[in-house]
């Protein structure tokens, strides 16, 4: 008999037969369960970073007003009810795996056999429906266009920004990546995170309402390292002051938060209640601090445009060869532009293996390519080995980045 941690095991690798990186397979199972996503206002977000962020932010200012909010976020760290939560609680193990087999039966009955990541999504909406919730926030897995999450009729569109991954999927240019990315805009409101102009142009050919960011605030930013958080100060566009303290810490941080204040402030909810709301928001493994002596920082910066915001903090806070990075980072990743980044941090750098994971890069292929833009590079097989090793250096900063599957090690 199978148990419970088997069944969720079963989710977590399905293998269908056939697998095609489009959203027809997702439509076909939707209309015979009723079309569930359909139960709900939605708030869609794309983008190459910053969708966890921008949907934390809305997530704690939307339950701060009572409403019953659904999120749902991709990937996991630790299990893959992460992914889903209602009023900021995971959906538990016997509701998962209740919808889970109810959905098996129906769609295996008429020959529909989803990925895990289409059979989870379609677990969440469904899931949302029975809670009758009045907004799901929900992130896209990959892209936008196709994505599996992009069968809604959506409320609002966040696109936070765009930069080269998946290449494989999404095509090779910011043009293309582009146009994936703004296949989620339906007929509300769409907001900008960057003024980037692949961005806005394909913007603009689906739709006239959109608002950008750099359009609508003036702001500044200031990291506060003792509290390790994010001041920002702003003026609207009717020159009204504001200053928030964000729960997240980053100067990125506040191009997230504004896409998310936009959509607070377009539905009524009060300053009081975000401001409230952006202190107390948090985000495991997005600059997260989990040690002060040493200062140790988690951050999944999976790619090249999430290590050049790395860097705009951290480059500044002491000197390099007060610091150490632990790190992995994945095949299809731009590795070059990545350790060129790190580089600026830290003069020394620890490379260790994922176990059970394909994608990530061999750790002596990452220290052959990080040979000259660092002065000491080390190879240690785990990640706790390696923790301890950069502990024993008794350095002022411990940074831990690269991949999120490095960094379920440490989240628990």
């Amino acid at each position: 008999m199978l148990t419970s941690s088997d069944i969720i095991e079963e989710l977590s690798n399905l293998n269908p037969p056939t697998t095609e990186f489009n959203n027809k397979l997702m439509l076909k199972a939707l209309l015979l369960l009723g079309n569930p996503q359909n139960n709900y206002k939605v708030i869609h977000i794309a983008g190459s970073n910053g969708k966890g962020s921008t949907a934390a932010f809305l997530e704690e200012a939307l339950y701060q007003t009572g409403l019953k909010i659904g999120k749902f976020s991709s990937p996991h760290v630790n299990k893959i009810n992460e992914c889903i939560s209602y009023n900021k609680n995971l959906i538990d193990d016997q509701t998962l795996i209740r919808i889970y087999l109810e959905l098996k039966l129906t769609l295996n009955n008429h020959n529909i056999y989803p990925s895990s990541f289409e059979m989870l999504t379609l677990i969440m909406f469904k899931f949302f429906a029975e809670k009758n919730i009045d907004y799901l926030i929900l992130e896209t897995g990959m892209g936008g266009q196709d994505d599996s999450t992009n069968v809604v009729n959506s409320s609002y569109s966040i696109i936070t920004n765009i930069s080269l991954e998946h290449t494989q999927w999404l095509g090779n240019t910011l043009d293309e990546i582009a146009r994936h990315k703004c296949g989620i805009i339906k007929n509300g409101l769409t907001i900008l995170g960057e003024n980037i102009p692949e961005l806005v142009n394909h913007t603009r050919e689906k739709t006239s309402n959109f608002v950008l960011i750099d359009d609508l605030y003036n702001y500044t930013v200031e990291l506060n390292f003792k509290n390790f958080s994010t001041i920002l100060k702003f003026d609207d566009k009717y020159n009204n002051h504001f200053n928030f303290e964000l729960g997240l810490f980053g100067y990125f941080q506040a191009r997230n938060f504004l896409c998310a204040y936009t959509v607070l402030n377009d539905i009524g909810i009060s300053i009081d209640t975000i401001q409230k709301a952006a202190k107390k928001t948090s985000w495991a493994g997005r600059l997260q601090k989990i040690s002060n002596y040493p200062l140790t920082i988690l951050d999944a910066s999976h790619n090249e445009s999430g290590t050049g915001a790395l860097t705009a903090c951290l480059s500044n806070y002491g000197k390099r060869q007060n610091s150490i990075i632990l790190c992995s980072i994945l095949k299809d990743k731009n590795i070059d532009k990545m350790l060129e980044d790190y580089s600026k941090i830290s003069e020394d750098i620890i490379f260790c293996s994922i176990a059970n994971q394909a994608r990530a890069s061999n750790p002596f292929s990452l220290a052959r390519k990080a040979r000259y833009k660092f002065k000491n590079i080390y190879v240690i097989p785990s990640p706790s080995l390696a923790l301890y090793q950069a502990r024993k250096m008794k350095k002022q900063l411990i940074l831990i980045s690269g991949s999120i599957y490095l960094l379920k090690n440490f989240i628990h």
